[in-house]
């Protein structure tokens, strides 16, 4: 059955005839290239580019349909979110059933009233096309404030078995899509500004995680992160410290907490004897029925790392408290911290060094009156 792609396009020229039609000698070089490299081509372009090919000539009209690449960047080329959403659905409806998508980016930045019902469909219409890396970005930044939408992404936990790597930028996530279980080849996950509402991050089969400039909402809990498979882990830019589950495969980790987001608990940081009496969350971490737990809640998911970068203003005291408790780091071999850790008479570094028997490169970043 034959379906014209012409009316994917408003106002899309007309094709006219071809330079070989119109010289006769004119020799067609372009398409005289195998499929196989033209779809490869294909694939560096922007989706509506591609598509807009298909008037070249006849042996053009189907050759985007299968490309292993799809890149919906040119926002501006649509007048309307509607527009934008009818192109998105015509494009994978049309594409070839069979063909894999190798890599899909979904630049959305500049509308700002998605319909989170559109966005959960065209993630679900690029899964079920096989793709291996995804990337979607919303929000050039956060919004500010709480009148400004955000598209949620939330009580849809991903399904792929072809997914390796997932990117995303500016987007509210929400409990069950932070599930990335039933995503068995997922490897690489990176997630910078946006909005992680749940108690848990989980994936068993990531071995890189970026999480960069997002902000952590919870309730009764701290989130925590299961990832026992990850290799390296980048923590830079959040508005707290999640919970390190155990991660016996890690071998490079880089924490930047150079904010002043967390506050100053009197009970779990000031040395109340009714500490565990506090209800900020962290008590429940740290005491059980009166009593200090034998465990740290951060660096201890850090201490099988061989490269440790540990950045933190003064005022960020989470290092501080799971120190008490913390196992030996006994396969680091570089370290990197900045001034915090001489916050306390070189106590802190020093336990660094008392618990680092293998370490071989140590470096401080110092601010100028420290010393």
């Amino acid at each position: 059955m034959h379906i014209d792609t012409h009316y994917l396009f408003d106002g899309m020229p007309r094709r006219g005839k071809t330079a070989k039609e119109s010289t006769g000698s004119f020799e067609d070089r372009l398409s005289a290239l195998p499929d196989d490299l033209l779809h490869h081509t294909l694939g560096f372009l922007e989706a509506r580019e591609a598509v807009r090919t298909c008037v070249l000539s006849r042996r053009w009209r189907h050759l985007w349909r299968p490309i292993p690449r799809l890149r919906i960047t040119n926002i501006d080329a649509f007048r309307s979110v509607e527009k934008l959403n009818e192109f998105v659905c015509k494009l994978f409806m049309l594409r070839d059933a069979g063909s894999v998508l190798d890599e899909c980016e979904l630049d959305l930045r500049g509308f700002l009233q998605l319909d989170d019902l559109w966005v959960h469909l065209w993630i679900r219409r690029v899964l079920a096309c096989r793709a291996r890396v995804l990337r979607l970005d919303i929000y050039t930044n956060l919004p500010t404030s709480s009148e400004e939408p955000l598209v949620q992404l939330a009580n849809l936990p991903l399904l792929s078995h072809h997914l390796v790597r997932l990117e995303l930028h500016g987007v509210f996530l929400k409990e069950g899509f932070l599930d990335f279980s039933s995503c068995p080849v997922l490897e690489d996950l990176k997630i910078a500004d946006c909005v992680l509402h749940t108690v848990k991050i989980l994936s068993q089969s990531s071995k890189h995680m970026s999480i960069m400039g997002c902000q952590f909402l919870w309730d009764m809990r701290p989130p925590r992160i299961s990832a026992p498979s990850l290799v390296s882990l980048q923590l830079h830019g959040s508005n707290m410290i999640p919970v390190l589950e155990s991660m016996p495969f890690l071998e490079t980790a880089s924490v930047n907490l150079c904010q002043k987001y967390e506050e100053f608990c009197d009970f779990c940081d000031g040395g109340s004897l009714e500490a565990e009496k506090c209800d900020c969350g962290m008590s429940e971490l740290y005491w059980d029925n009166g009593r200090k737990r034998g465990f740290s809640v951060f660096l201890e998911g850090l201490s099988s790392a061989t490269c440790l970068e540990l950045i933190a203003s003064p005022e960020m005291i989470i290092f501080t408290r799971d120190l008490q408790c913390c196992p030996p780091f006994s396969k680091l071999r570089s370290l990197f911290l900045n001034d915090w850790c001489l916050v306390f008479d070189l106590q802190i570094l020093l336990f660094f060094l008392h618990h680092t028997p293998v370490l071989e490169k140590l470096t401080l970043q110092l601010c100028k009156g420290v010393l």
